[in-house]
């Protein structure tokens, strides 16, 4: 590690590296010295496989949203001027570590509910200006549910049939929803969805809050690329709106909050209706049952194929997940009407 932190523009001498936990993909390091603190990344290269675009994603990104001096990350330049370190043939990148920050792995309080939504619609509503075309699309079909699905049905051709076995009942669930997978891809097709500036990941963990539970700015920019609102609105949802993260088994404890829904979707609408257009809005709610769906089928393809995608601490950690969002793909299709109801007040 010293010989990795020695090739960046760091101040002061090293006292500590922490691991930090958190991310389910790359390798993640506080860094603190005597001048300063700062959060080193490992690039995980078999989900990025081109780590040089990626940092030229987060480098305009954010240079974007700086000279509109709103918050966001700081990249700290290697000794040659450099965004990304390769290290044997390891790529890491750093940043500055944001004084009274503070993360979380869910939303405890209907505040922290408001101040997502808050956050989510003005990181839309900042990049409407900006060329989409000049990012890269760092993860090909990263939220493209119809191949995701076909991907999956392929996969299950080589998967062990031990596994199967045991993942009969959601496998199943999955090949009966398949056509659902096919909407919103089509929706693209005829030109009724517009590519966007998105984050692609905005889960409540990729927010970062004040210690007075405000939101500062979004984090873990990996895979902002051109993308669809709606994939944005129903991911940020899917852990924001819900009693417990997707690490729960109990599923009798995992519940889709109505309440939750409506003070997040109110708060994004008031900030970013105006930006879009009428077949985003008439989709909001059933891009929240897909991307519970989406997520689901992830989760069982990695486990199936030995958890080569997400970190895991335990080898049925995926299925756990797996099972976790699919439960809460058939809660969100019986409380859909309810909230269709919630997106019309909204506009009322």
């Amino acid at each position: 590690m010293e010989e990795v932190l020695e090739k960046f523009q760091i101040q002061g001498d090293f006292q500590s590296v922490n691991i930090i936990e958190n991310g389910l993909i790359n390798s993640t390091y506080l860094v603190t010295t005597t001048s300063n603190k700062y959060i080193v990344q490992k690039i995980n290269t078999f989900v990025f496989t081109n780590p040089v675009e990626l940092m030229e994603n987060i480098q305009s990104s954010t240079s974007f949203l700086d000279q509109k001096k709103e918050k966001t990350l700081n990249i700290i330049q290697s000794k040659k001027g450099e965004s990304l370190i390769k290290h044997k043939d390891e790529y890491w990148r750093a940043f500055d570590f944001i004084d009274g920050s503070t993360t979380h792995r869910k939303a405890s309080n209907i505040e922290l509910v408001r101040e997502c939504g808050k956050t989510l619609a003005h990181f839309h509503k900042s990049f409407i200006d900006f060329p989409v075309e000049k990012l890269h699309t760092t993860i090909p079909n990263f939220h493209n549910t119809q191949i995701i699905f076909q991907n999956f049905v392929k996969g299950l051709d080589n998967s062990d049939i031990k596994l199967k076995e045991e993942c009969k009942v959601e496998i199943n669930y999955i090949l009966e929803n398949g056509q659902k997978c096919n909407r919103i891809q089509n929706l693209i097709l005829e030109g009724k969805l517009d590519k966007r500036v998105c984050h692609n990941d905005p889960k409540i963990s990729n927010i970062l809050f004040d210690k007075s539970g405000k939101s500062i700015c979004m984090i873990d920019l990996d895979t902002i690329m051109p993308g669809i609102i709606l994939n944005d609105f129903s991911d940020a949802i899917r852990t924001i709106c819900v009693s417990e993260n997707e690490e729960e088994s109990d599923l009798e404890k995992v519940n889709f909050k109505l309440d939750y829904f409506e003070e997040f979707t109110k708060e994004y609408l008031n900030i970013n209706a105006e930006n879009l257009n009428s077949t985003e809005i008439e989709n909001l709610v059933f891009s929240v049952e897909i991307i519970f769906l989406e997520q689901g089928i992830r989760f069982l393809q990695d486990y199936l194929n030995e958890n080569k995608y997400y970190k895991t601490s335990y080898r049925k950690q995926n299925l756990v997940r797996s099972r976790n969002q699919l439960h809460l793909a058939k809660q969100n299709e019986k409380k859909s009407e309810k909230m269709n109801n919630i997106i019309r007040n909204c506009f009322n």
